[in-house]
């Protein structure tokens, strides 16, 4: 789309469905089951007892009405996409095509592995939208985000889960207070690092076996983005061997390149990509936003009461800390029902005053965030 608004007749190849990992099994696939499962501790904290999801509907029919909001938006989206110019072939793209074109971007995400040790009998995220009955025990691999986001919402479905890790969970949450309130208040699976007991569970057939470890890109860029010892290709998001790793950064990586093919045809200066103070999200029981340093100079700031966590009072409300380093903010790490405000913080950390003239909405459709969000 970026391509198409500097005047590019551009072809979008897609080989499976428009949106990517994001929208069809990643991120937007898992906000569905992460509402489900908020309603459900909703319930819980009410009711003063576990309710669990075969209670309200159906695993099989909660499914569908996910993909049903899902073909809306990937409706959307292609729609959109088409009334800028874009022409969509949905085929797999060839590297013998290459010729029929001046430039190519390469976007097509990373390579996920299929087995685990030569274990085949394992569930990827391209897996788990296809699931008909909801597993009663499950056994997870990965203790990253993916890992601890899958293990919250189906341990809160009603599933009894374990994680395995071979270290910890959430590593980048640095931060000992955050991560005992996190273990103390929003773990509701087991973990497990001992490698003996994970061997056996992995044989047990009555887990199903989630693989939530990463994958790996297939293309190293130079520091503008163009792929090494190629003409004239790009390449942005999971893909990079050094790069991409959220939808938001893909996005960035995604304007700059279309800004360098521009620049480039131009005569003009190339663009480099910033990964600085990138935020970060977790969604548990509460959802945890970080971004930024964790120093050892903070501040503590409640919760807010209100939508989102009115009944978790009755629970917990998060824990939310600012960091400073030289009389500086450096960082945050915030529990809230609103992340997005995560990524103005980023922006006022680097010295821009958001606040001036604020609309509290998304910061990619807001008009003030759009004047720097490069």
């Amino acid at each position: 789309m970026s391509l198409a608004d500097y005047g590019f007749d551009v072809d979008l190849f897609e080989k499976d469905k428009i949106g990517g990992t994001c929208l069809n099994y990643g991120c937007t696939y898992i906000t569905g089951l992460r509402e489900m499962a908020d309603i459900l501790n909703d319930l819980s904290i009410l009711k003063n007892k576990k309710i669990r999801l075969e209670e309200i509907i159906s695993f099989k029919e909660l499914q569908e009405k996910i993909s049903k909001i899902q073909d809306k938006i990937r409706n959307k989206l292609e729609k959109e996409t088409k009334e800028k110019g874009v022409n969509i072939k949905y085929k797999e793209f060839k590297e013998k095509y290459e010729d029929n074109y001046d430039y190519i971007v390469y976007a097509v995400g990373k390579k996920y592995p299929k087995s685990y040790n030569g274990y085949e009998n394992v569930l990827t995220h391209r897996d788990i939208p296809n699931l008909k009955e909801l597993p009663e025990n499950i056994l997870i691999i990965g203790g990253g985000t993916v890992g601890v986001e899958y293990a919250s919402i189906f341990s809160d479905f009603g599933s009894n889960v374990i994680l395995y890790t071979r270290s910890k969970i959430l590593k980048e949450i640095k931060d000992e207070d955050i991560r005992n309130y996190i273990m103390k208040n929003l773990v509701n699976f087991k973990i497990i690092n001992d490698k003996d007991k994970f061997e056996k569970l992995l044989k047990d057939d009555n887990y199903t076996k989630i693989l939530a470890i990463g994958g790996k890109g297939l293309f190293e860029t130079d520091e503008y983005l163009r792929i090494k010892n190629k003409n004239k290709t790009y390449a942005c998001g999971d893909c990079l061997i050094n790069g991409g790793g959220n939808t938001p950064i893909s996005r960035m990586e995604g304007r700059i390149v279309a800004q360098n093919i521009y620049n480039e045809i131009n005569n003009r200066e190339l663009k480099k990509p910033n990964y600085d103070l990138v935020p970060k999200t977790v969604r548990m029981s509460l959802t945890i936003a970080y971004v930024g340093k964790q120093t050892n100079k903070y501040k503590i700031l409640k919760s807010h009461i209100g939508k989102g966590n009115f009944y978790k009072v009755l629970k917990s409300v998060g824990l939310n800390k600012i960091y400073y380093e030289n009389g500086k903010v450096v960082g945050a790490i915030i529990m809230t029902p609103c992340p997005e405000i995560l990524p103005y913080f980023a922006q006022l950390i680097r010295g821009i005053d958001v606040y001036n003239n604020f609309i509290e909405v998304h910061p990619s459709t807001d008009i003030f965030y759009k004047e720097f969000r490069t």
